[in-house]
């Protein structure tokens, strides 16, 4: 089963390193807290955070397919695919440096932010 997202809020891959961004986001809750939409979402889920006033929720994959105008990833947590559609201009931090989304590669492990309002009935 697929799950698609058309705007992820930030995503790293590569090293995972922590970057300015990504040092600004403090832990705002659990999984568990969530009221979710979708329960395929909820499996997914790895943390909450909160960077600059804004919930996130965190998940992590790896993916398995790109084409010129989306990339599909495979979530660690519940083995659903996630197929993501970046906006032109885009950018992901890839061992901390801004670059186009469509730089990843297929296998490559990413994790990513979804804002929380996408994917909770709050």
């Amino acid at each position: 089963m697929k799950i698609s997202l058309f705007a992820l809020a930030w995503i790293a891959a590569g090293a995972c390193a922590a970057t300015t961004a990504h040092a600004q986001a403090s832990r705002a809750g659990t999984c568990d807290g969530v009221q979710w939409k979708d329960a395929r979402i909820a499996k997914s889920c790895t943390a909450v955070v909160e960077r600059n006033g804004k919930k996130y929720v965190q998940m992590s994959g790896k993916v398995i397919r790109k084409n010129k105008e989306s990339i599909t990833v495979l979530l660690d947590h519940s083995r659903e695919e996630l197929t993501w559609m970046p906006d032109l201009g885009e950018t992901v931090l890839i061992d901390g440096k801004e670059t186009p989304p469509m730089s990843v590669v297929i296998g490559q492990q990413l994790r990513f932010y979804v804002p929380e309002a996408q994917v909770t009935t709050r």
